[in-house]
Formats: C-alpha cells, sequence, structure tokens
C-alpha cells in the first residue's frame, strides 16, 4: 500500500478502510463476526509495518467496528457493515465512536457470537402505548441475542419501532416491508441511529434499570431503553437483559455528527 501524498488523507485510515472493506467482501448476510488475521500476518499481506497496522486497529477500536479479546481481534462481516472509519478533519483529533444499536454490555475478555432477525408482529399492550400504535397493530420488531462459546445467553433484547421511525427512516421502512412478506428475516441494524440521523431525525435515549429474578435462579439485569426524536415522538422501544456478573453496563449515547447537533 503506497503512502499518501501531501494532504491526503493518512495512511492508517485508509488500512482501516481497507481491513473493514475486506471483511464485508468475504463476509455473509448473517450479522456474525469475522477474525482479523494476525498483527504480523496481516502486515505482510497489506504490506505495512506492524505499527502503521495498530494505529489503523486503534481507530477501528474507537469507531467501535472492531473489538479484540483473548482469542484474537474481529469484526462484524454483514454486508451493511460498518460506516466509513475516516477520522475527523483535524489529523489531531480523536475520533468518537459510533453509537450502536442495540446499545448493551460490555463484556471485557470474552468472546461472544451475535444472533439477530426482524419480523413483522404485533406488541405487548405496555408497549402499544408506549409507541402510539393503535391496538392490535403490527410493527417492525427486532431480536437480538449474544452468546458465549459455550451457548450461554449473556444479553438478549427485543426492540419495537413505531410508525414514525418506519416512516421517516427510510432504510428501516424498507427493512419492514420485507419483514412483513417473510416470516422472519436477518438483517444487520447496528449503524441504526446513524440512519436515524441521515433522515433528520436526533434519537434521544432514556434508560429504566431493574433487577428480575423470576423465572428461574438466575439473575438479570434488566434495561427498557426508549428512544425519542428531537420533536419527543416515540422511535424505539427495547427491552434489555444483561448478565450482570459478566457484563458492564455503558450508558453513553450521543450524536457528534454535525447534522445531529
Amino acid at each position: 500500500m503506497p503512502g499518501a501524498a501531501p494532504g491526503a488523507v493518512p495512511l492508517y485510515v485508509r488500512l482501516a478502510e481497507q481491513i473493514i472493506q475486506d471483511a464485508q467482501r468475504t463476509g455473509s448476510e448473517s450479522s456474525g463476526l469475522r477474525r482479523i488475521p494476525a498483527e504480523r500476518v496481516l502486515a505482510t499481506s497489506l504490506g505495512v509495518n506492524r505499527q502503521t497496522l495498530r494505529r489503523a486497529l486503534d481507530l477501528l477500536r474507537a469507531r467501535g467496528l472492531v473489538h479484540t479479546d483473548r482469542t484474537g481481534t474481529y469484526t462484524y462481516a454483514g454486508p451493511r457493515g460498518p460506516v466509513s472509519p475516516v477520522s475527523p478533519a483535524s489529523p489531531a483529533q480523536e475520533p468518537h465512536p459510533a453509537p450502536l444499536f442495540p446499545v448493551g454490555a460490555e463484556f471485557d475478555g470474552l468472546t461472544v457470537r451475535a444472533t439477530a432477525g426482524l419480523s413483522y408482529e404485533s406488541v405487548p399492550p405496555s408497549v402499544e402505548a408506549l409507541l402510539g400504535l393503535a391496538a392490535g397493530r403490527r410493527t417492525l420488531v427486532h431480536r437480538h441475542r449474544l452468546t458465549l462459546l459455550c451457548g450461554r445467553t449473556v444479553q438478549e433484547s427485543v426492540s419495537f419501532f413505531s410508525p414514525t421511525a418506519l416512516t421517516d427512516v427510510a432504510r428501516l421502512g424498507r427493512l419492514a416491508d420485507r419483514a412483513r412478506r417473510t416470516a422472519r428475516s436477518e438483517s444487520d441494524l447496528r449503524h441504526l441511529y446513524l440512519w436515524m440521523a441521515e433522515s433528520g431525525l436526533r434519537p434521544v435515549r432514556r434508560d429504566r434499570v431493574r433487577v428480575d429474578r423470576t423465572g428461574g435462579e438466575r439473575m438479570w439485569l434488566v434495561v427498557r431503553q426508549l428512544v425519542h426524536d428531537q420533536c419527543g415522538r416515540p422511535l424505539e422501544v427495547t427491552d434489555l437483559r444483561v448478565d450482570p456478573l459478566r457484563g458492564e453496563l455503558d450508558y453513553e449515547f450521543v450524536l457528534l455528527d454535525d447534522t445531529t447537533r
């Protein structure tokens, strides 16, 4: 990979983009993880030194596009993959991670596998009221689960979308149309909040937290996430359950793009 000309995008930024693009090209429709080769192997294949490669990987970690644990470094392989990891205009400015959906816990040192699915169905009465849905009306529902390699679930969530979200967010509306025709489909919604920003919405999230021991001996940390736009219209409700012995919740939620300020 040739060096950058004066004023051009830095080499490590272009390298970060290439790593993500390679993952997308070799990935599938699922939202599973793809392991990135070891640093020495990857640096040799890309024709760069390891210091430059590490800087590229640090950029991707800061943007939430890859994660590293004791078993290696991984990125998502879905074709609707990460937005461009190009850093801000000022090279000295630190990049900020984009808010990902569904927002949940961090499982430091653990390898987790993600499964997700979309359906079009009716929702519980309590959620109907929050979303402004008429009784019995169906909407887009997203289910997401994180499991350890042993199969144990450490996080699961179910998200319900409002008519406003399906109408105003074009990409989400197209997914809803597809879900109407299919019993259950897979899709990568990790960048849902960025899609909302592209549509002129400013999502604001509020969390309600409780502990749940019902239904068995296992304890769960239960979070209800309510997302509204800048006008107070409901966009989405997510019910999230996290294993409190393994996960650490991160409550930061901010969109730093100029169009959302």
